[in-house]
């Protein structure tokens, strides 16, 4: 029987807690955990709560203990401490970092993150290389992206967490391009090819996306033909590449093969 336990929790290592972040004092994370076994954490987009995953969670709870949850301001979590503050990825690593260790979820944990999460992610596994076993993008942002290239036509709406998330993204791209390199974990990009935009610009997101499975020895591409939401159009994708970064790194996979 799969094991699922939803808690709110926050953040409350005092020595992860910089400018930006958000400790137990200002609120409590929703989070998510479901399965028994080693750790995959799925970091959600811009704005978007952790209920994106939920076919993703199903397929891998059987052989992973698998975190989601709701950053600041989204779905059941409470607003940030400064709601105009931008949010920037290292933040957003750190306070990940704290509230998983917090709840005693032992790592490397295997990093799956979404658009905008996958910047946070990385940020995560550059920054605390001790922590990432692996990482999966799922048609993720990354920081060889050419600046303000791949942004929306339509801004979010200010004052909106969209707005502040969105407000980091220049400056997070600048930090992770000039801090760590990424480590030489196992390392599956997930390209959509269908954003509804115009073949050149299709194009070049697949390049970079390319370009981003070359930063880790271990890295791969998978090219998938459906649009941004991969793990909701085509979850079993994002199951398979989370079970073959498991595979990898020595994890027995048995129970989601089946």
């Amino acid at each position: 029987m799969t094991l699922k336990r939803i808690v709110a929790i926050g953040a409350v290592i005092p020595a992860l807690l910089t400018a930006g972040i958000v400790g137990a004092e200002q609120g409590r994370l929703a989070m998510q955990i479901d399965g028994k076994g080693p750790v995959v954490v799925l970091e959600s987009g811009m704005g978007e709560a952790r209920a994106n995953w939920q076919s993703v969670v199903k397929a891998l709870a059987p052989c992973f203990t698998v975190v989601t949850y709701d950053r600041y301001g989204i779905g059941e979590s409470p607003p940030p401490a400064n709601p105009d503050a931008p949010v920037l990825a290292a933040d957003v690593a750190d306070t990940l970092l704290s509230v998983l260790r917090a709840r005693d979820l032992a790592g490397p944990y295997i990093l799956v993150g979404h658009s905008l999460g996958g910047l946070y992610v990385q940020a995560l596994a550059r920054n605390h290389p001790e922590a990432a076993a692996g990482l999966v993008l799922v048609d993720a942002s990354s920081p060889i992206e050419p600046e303000g290239v791949f942004v929306s036509t339509v801004p979010p709406k200010p004052g909106t967490i969209e707005a502040v998330e969105d407000a980091g993204v220049a400056d997070s791209m600048v930090a992770l391009r000039d801090g760590p390199e990424l480590p030489p974990i196992p390392l599956v990009v997930i390209a959509a090819t269908d954003h509804g935009d115009t073949q050149e610009r299709e194009a070049l997101w697949q390049e970079i996306q390319k370009a981003t499975a070359t930063l880790s020895p271990k890295g791969r591409v998978v090219v998938v033909d459906t649009g941004h939401f991969v793990q909701k159009e085509r979850p079993e994708i994002v199951t398979d590449a989370v079970i073959d970064v498991a595979a990898e790194i020595g994890i027995d996979v048995s129970a989601c093969r089946q």
